[in-house]
C-alpha cells in the first residue's frame, strides 16, 4: 500500500526521546533541540497584535517583501556587506530543506553530507532518489579537506555545511569552508549551508560561505535564537534562479509560512538584543565542559547548543541508554545522527537545575559503566 520511498524512512529517534518524556514524572531533559527560554514579551505581544489586527491570511508565497529584505540586510551585515541576490522566507529551516532538495536533485545526483548530522538531511535525500556520500566529522568536528576534494566529482550537485553543528556544537573554520567552496566550484555544485544556529557561537564569529563563492543556499530562521520553534519561520537566501524554482515548489507545499508571525518578526525581531540569552548558554556550555566527568572524552561545543560525548568506558549504546532512562535523564544516543553508535547528544538548552542535575547523573553513570 504505501511508497517505496517510505520503506527505509524510520520514525526519528529525537522525536521518540520527545514521546517518551511525556509518560515520566519530573525527567531530566537534556534532548530536545530548541531554547528552553519563552520569546522575549515584545516579540510574543507583535504576534498577538498582529493576531488581533486581521494579519491571518496567506502572504504572497515568498513571503512579506519587506521581511525579505530585512533578511538580505541581516545577511549582508554578517557576510563583510555580500548581499544575496534572493531571499525567500520558508516554514523552518526544515522546510527550505526540503525545498531546496525537490529543486535541485534528480534521482542518482550525489550529494555530500556530514557524519554525525541531523538526521533530516539524509531523509529527504532519500526522498529525492539521490545518493549520499558522508564526509567525516570525528573525532575534532573538522572535515578534512583532501577527504571532501575526493568525493566531490561531476555527479555531485549539493554539498551540505551545518555549522554550528548539531549534534556535535562544532564551528567550521575558515580553512575548511574555502576547502569546501574549491571542491564545489571545481564541478559547479550547490553548497547548501544551514546556519539556524548562527547566533549561538561562543568564541569568535562565524565563518560563513555566503559571499565566497556564487552558488551557496543559505539556509537560516528565527526558531531557536528567539525560542519560537513552534511558530516554524525560516528563510532561504541564494542564486535568483534557484530562489524562484523553491518559491514554485513552496506554491503546491507549504503556500507560505504563518502570515501573523511574519508580521512579528518584521516589526520586532531584528532590533532585539539576544546577547544576554547567547551568554547565559556560553556559561550553560563552560559549566558542562568544566563538570562532566573526563572519561566523556567531550570535545568543547565551539556552537549550537549541543554536546557530542563520547559513551564511557566499554559500554554499547543500548547499556548506556537503558542506564540513563533508569535514572530518568533524557539524552540522544549518537546513533540518530550517525553510521557508529559511540558518542551521544546532550542539549544544554535546559534551566541551571535540569543541567546540573543531568550532570550529577551522568558522573554517577561514568562511575559505575567504568
Amino acid at each position: 500500500m504505501l511508497a517505496e520511498r517510505t520503506r527505509n524512512i524510520k520514525p526519528s529517534g529525537i522525536r521518540r526521546i520527545f514521546e517518551l518524556m511525556a509518560t515520566m514524572e519530573d525527567p531530566i531533559n537534556l534532548s530536545i533541540g530548541q531554547a528552553h527560554y519563552d520569546p522575549p514579551k515584545e516579540l510574543a505581544e507583535a504576534a498577538c497584535k498582529a493576531i488581533r489586527d486581521g494579519f491571518n491570511r496567506y502572504t504572497v508565497t515568498q513571503g512579506l517583501p519587506a521581511l525579505n529584505e530585512r533578511i538580505l540586510d541581516r545577511v549582508a551585515k554578517r557576510a563583510g556587506g555580500h548581499r544575496p541576490p534572493a531571499s525567500l522566507v520558508t516554514s523552518g529551516v526544515s522546510g527550505g530543506i526540503l525545498l531546496g532538495f525537490l529543486a535541485l536533485l534528480d534521482p542518482g545526483d550525489v550529494v555530500l553530507l556530514p557524519d554525525p548530522n541531523f538526521t533530516m538531511y539524509r531523509v529527504v535525500a532519500e526522498i529525492c532518489g539521490a545518493e549520499i556520500r558522508y564526509y567525516d566529522l570525528y573525532p575534532d568536528w573538522q572535515p578534512d579537506p583532501a577527504q571532501i576534494d575526493a568525493l566531490v566529482d561531476e555527479r555531485t550537485k549539493i554539498v551540505f555545511l551545518n555549522s554550528p553543528s548539531n549534534p556535535t556544537g562544532g564551528v567550521l573554520t575558515n580553512e575548511t569552508i574555502d576547502a569546501f567552496v574549491r571542491a564545489a566550484e571545481r564541478v559547479g555544485a550547490v553548497i547548501v549551508s544551514d546556519e539556524i544556529y548562527d547566533a549561538f557561537v561562543y568564541d569568535g564569529e562565524l565563518p560563513s560561505p555566503v559571499g565566497r563563492y556564487d552558488r551557496v543556499l543559505q539556509l537560516g530562521g528565527f526558531s531557536k535564537t528567539f525560542g519560537v520553534p513552534g511558530w516554524r519561520m525560516g528563510y532561504a537566501t541564494g542564486p535568483a534562479e534557484l530562489l524562484d524554482s523553491m518559491k514554485t515548489m513552496q506554491q503546491f507545499t507549504f503556500v507560505c509560512a504563518p502570515a501573523p508571525f511574519q508580521v512579528a518578526i518584521l516589526e520586532t525581531a531584528f532590533d532585539l538584543d539576544m546577547s544576554s540569552y547567547i551568554d547565559d548558554y556560553r556559561n550553560k556550555r563552560d559549566r558542562l565542559v568544566a563538570d562532566l566527568h573526563p572519561v566523556y572524552e567531550l570535545r568543547k561545543p565551539a556552537g549550537s547548543f549541543y554536546a557530542f560525548p563520547k559513551i564511557p568506558g566499554n559500554a554499547d549504546t543500548e547499556t548506556f541508554m537503558d542506564a540513563a532512562l533508569a535514572r530518568k535523564l533524557l539524552v540522544v544516543p549518537g546513533s540518530a545522527f550517525s553510521r557508529r553508535a559511540t558518542h551521544f547528544r546532550i542539549s544544554f538548552a535546559a534551566s541551571d537545575a535540569d543541567l546540573g542535575r543531568g550532570i550529577e547523573q551522568l558522573n554517577d553513570l561514568a562511575v559505575s559503566l567504568t
